[in-house]
């Protein structure tokens, strides 16, 4: 006689119960895993454009890249460049697009209110893909526009870039931002926060701040639709931030501004407050 063997009822379940309790285990750390991985590209992107900035000085007289200089290239849809952008301007010096998107950046996009949103992949967005990264801004005067970066629309010029040799203290200066924003995309201008405390802080810890990604900030009716919305690009809580000498850095939002920038903005300024998008080195 041949005694066929097989796994009892109670041996099944108990093989699928040491199965799941792995699965919960590793699915944790495969997660970690992929977004550690996409920081590290992140962080890579920050490196490329920075060296792509910095070639860029050298053919301008030492001039950082502005973030808009000139008239704007507007079609409905959005389907021709805008030459004047900033990411444009750097764009020859890199000559890869897919640069520009963070891959943490998922992100909507929208090109125009008769076609509305799209993916942002580069090769089916009709935009051209997704901008994640933004030039600090810089307006003489301002106390809350103090970054490098200068802005000029048609004939009007609202401030001009920094030269590298005028920013106090390049390796404590932020340069490069991640800022997820809804229609900033590749036909699109290069977008900017004129209070750049915003970057820094979000909601809970000022009312004026911007979420940190995955959380959005809804910006209903800025271009498109209700749909509208900004965020700070971020890695479990963590953002990559490019500065002014090249060098790319992952710190807490709240590590690079103190917070009397926004509960007492006078005495920041005047007992000279930590301040790393500041473009002076005395608020380092």
């Amino acid at each position: 006689m041949h005694i066929r063997k097989a796994f009892t009822l109670i041996e099944l379940l108990v093989v699928i119960a040491i199965i799941a309790i792995l699965a919960a285990i590793l699915f944790p750390v495969f997660a970690q895993a992929k977004l550690a991985a996409k920081k590290t590209q992140d962080l890579s992107n920050n490196k490329q454009i920075l060296l792509g900035c910095q070639m860029y000085t050298v053919d301008y007289d030492d001039v950082l890249p502005m973030i808009r200089n000139g008239a704007s290239n507007w079609q409905n849809p959005v389907t021709g460049e805008q030459i004047n952008s900033g990411h444009n301007a750097v764009n020859p010096y890199i000559k890869n697009r897919s640069l520009w998107l963070s891959p943490n950046d998922t992100m909507p996009r929208c090109d125009a209110t008769s076609t509305g949103y799209f993916s942002p992949s580069i090769q089916s967005n009709p935009t051209g893909g997704g901008i994640s990264y933004v030039f600090s801004y810089y307006v003489s005067g301002s106390t809350t526009s103090f970054g490098i970066g200068g802005r000029a629309i048609g004939a009007t010029v609202y401030s001009n870039s920094f030269s590298t040799t005028a920013v106090g203290a390049p390796a404590n200066t932020i340069w490069l931002i991640p800022s997820y924003i809804s229609w900033s995309y590749w036909n699109g201008l290069m977008q900017y926060r004129a209070d750049q405390r915003q970057y820094a802080f979000d909601p809970s810890v000022w009312s004026g701040g911007l979420a940190t990604w995955p959380n959005v900030t809804s910006a209903s009716g800025a271009w498109c639709s209700t749909q509208d919305a900004m965020s700070v690009g971020a890695y479990g809580g963590i953002t990559n931030w490019g500065f002014a000498d090249g060098h790319a850095k992952s710190m807490k939002r709240d590590q690079i501004m103190d917070r009397t920038w926004v509960t007492d903005l006078t005495t920041a300024i005047a007992t000279n407050k930590k301040n790393l998008i500041h473009y002076d080195e005395k608020y380092k």
